[in-house]
């Protein structure tokens, strides 16, 4: 009986290893069964049902199943694709790749030819000429900086000082004529503007006398009320060439620099009127006052114009002003204290190191044909530095001789002007015109 269970158990065990089988899967879709014999890193050997022994790479195998061999029809082979469908197939393959890669040509083709067109758009050769009118402030850096200098002389108390009560901004009327030459990427600008303003002076004046030599007024002080008048004149011109890197027939957008020029004057009358001290000094005094600041200088900054609803566009810069020149004050006085009068000269000589910035928005629209009208908006602000110079003084022929006095004239402007007030050159302005282009 033992002997026949062990037999038994014999049978079934190598029947059951005769009935384990495995199933390999290949990438191609190819599917066999057969049992692993044995496998490294790169390859898998396996003996197929018919008993023949294969080795294949691993690169080729996607999976192996593991089970019983249920039906000898698992034994067959997936049946594979005819030579006639795996040719289908690779045409139709490539029929996809020809039809991607041909819109993708198609594409790039309409993208080309839309930029085509739009530098053909872009395209243009004109000149514009336009005038414009209109009004605003400025502020010119020798009126504040002469008073800055009296309220030094009151701090150190000198022979007097001036206070003005009139406001350092002045109110001008401006006119703007423009010369516009444009060829493809490439723009020409020439514009001047000049600025018209009167002022009236009030304010009170102090006065010393009898502290230097040339003075006969017995050391009497005395306060006097100023009245007058002046007017100022701000010229500015500019010359700018512009390039535009990407060409677009809506957007333009450039990069700016030039060569710009500033000349500013001031002429004003001043009489500073007072009672007869109780000496019978007459302390009343005319004075003619003359300024002049002139810049020279460079400008880089960025421009652009943008061009909606066929007749409106809207251009404009943004500008960085690098600049510097000399200044020069003049004032010639009449005293009454003597008869008939006593003359008084007084000078100021200074260098200018200028920076800042200029922002013009120009909005124009179209009339008739080349004619457009505009209205434009502009700031420029100059930082003034005060750079080397020098004060000078006749006052009948003798001057003052104090070696303290005259270091003070000399270098105080350069301490205390910083200190007192921010010296600023500034045009602002709005105006409304006209433009005429010409089309080559």
């Amino acid at each position: 009986m033992k002997q026949y269970l062990l037999l038994l158990s014999t049978v079934l065990f190598f029947a059951n290893l005769s009935l384990r089988s495995e199933t390999i899967l290949f990438k191609s879709g190819e599917k066999i069964e057969g049992s692993v014999l044995a496998q490294d890193k790169d390859s898998v050997t396996i003996k197929l049902a018919d008993g023949n022994t294969k080795v294949y790479p691993k690169t080729s195998i996607q999976k192996v199943l593991y089970g019983r061999k249920t039906d000898t029809a698992a034994l067959k082979k997936e049946p594979q694709p005819s030579e006639k469908e795996k040719k289908l197939r690779e045409e139709k393959e490539i029929a996809e790749k020809q039809k991607q890669e041909a819109e993708e040509l198609k594409a790039k083709e309409e993208k080309l030819k839309k930029r085509e067109e739009q530098l053909s758009n872009a395209k243009r050769h004109y000149i514009e000429g336009s005038l414009g009118v209109g009004s605003g402030e400025n502020q010119m850096e020798l009126r504040p900086f002469f008073q800055s200098i009296q309220i030094a002389g009151l701090l150190f108390g000198g022979g007097g000082a001036e206070l003005q009560s009139t406001p350092y901004k002045t109110k001008n009327h401006s006119f703007t004529p423009r010369l516009f030459y444009v060829w493809n990427r490439f723009t020409i600008e020439i514009r001047g503007t000049e600025a018209n303003g009167n002022f009236n002076v009030g304010g009170f004046q102090t006065i010393s006398t009898g502290g230097g030599s040339g003075s006969s007024s017995g050391g009497e002080k005395y306060t006097n009320a100023l009245f007058g008048n002046g007017d100022t004149k701000f010229q500015k011109l500019s010359t700018r060439i512009g390039f535009t890197p990407y060409p677009h027939p809506f957007f333009d957008f450039q990069f700016v620099a030039g060569v710009e020029r500033i000349w500013t004057k001031s002429n004003h009358e001043v009489a500073s009127l007072g009672g007869l001290t109780s000496t019978g000094n007459n302390p009343s005094r005319a004075d003619f006052r003359d300024s002049t600041h002139s810049l020279k200088g460079y400008s880089v900054g960025i421009g652009y114009e943008w061009k909606f609803w066929d007749r409106f566009s809207l251009q404009g810069q943004i500008l960085h002003l690098d600049m510097q020149g000399p200044s020069s004050f003049r004032s010639n006085e009449f005293g009454f204290e003597t008869s008939p009068f006593k003359y008084r000269q007084f000078g100021l000589d200074y260098q200018w190191k200028s920076t800042g910035t200029e922002v013009n928005v120009k909005f124009s629209t179209k009339i008739k044909g080349d004619v457009s009208f505009f209205l434009e908006a502009s700031n420029m602000v100059l930082k003034n530095k005060l750079g080397s110079g020098y004060i000078s003084e006749n006052e009948g022929g003798g001057g003052n001789s104090d070696p303290s006095q005259i270091l003070v004239k000399v270098y105080a402007p350069q301490i205390f002007i910083p200190l007192l007030l921010d010296s600023k050159t500034i045009l602002t302005y709005v105006q409304v015109g006209a433009n005429y282009r010409f089309n080559f």
